[in-house]
């Protein structure tokens, strides 16, 4: 079985695009790279490690991939927050001020 893939590239938003085309299928497959983000969460977890809360603290960081198609069709403030913190509890490399969790 011959396949053709097509990439389509990498979006503002660092997802990558692919389309596989075979004899009778088309499959639309995207992918990111979490890597630099999950990076950037650990080096602030170091950097505010036994700080205390603040105005303006940045808590996590999430994949624009996922906030995108998780959490932005949800309307209401407080159950997108809520969505976004129980995100972030199972998937806490993400996390960038420790505390948050606690």
């Amino acid at each position: 079985m011959s396949e053709a893939v097509i990439d389509d590239g990498v979006s503002p938003y660092g997802t990558r695009t692919k389309i596989h085309i075979a004899t009778d299928t088309v499959i639309e497959q995207k992918t990111f790279d979490a890597e630099p983000l999950l990076q950037y969460a650990e080096q602030a977890r170091q950097a505010t490690d036994g700080q205390r809360w603040g105005e303006g603290r940045l808590v996590g960081t999430i994949p624009m991939a996922i906030y995108a198609h998780q959490f932005l069709n949800i309307r209401d403030n407080a159950e997108r927050q809520k969505a976004i913190k129980a995100w972030l509890r199972e998937n806490s490399k993400f996390v960038m001020f420790d505390k948050y969790l606690k």
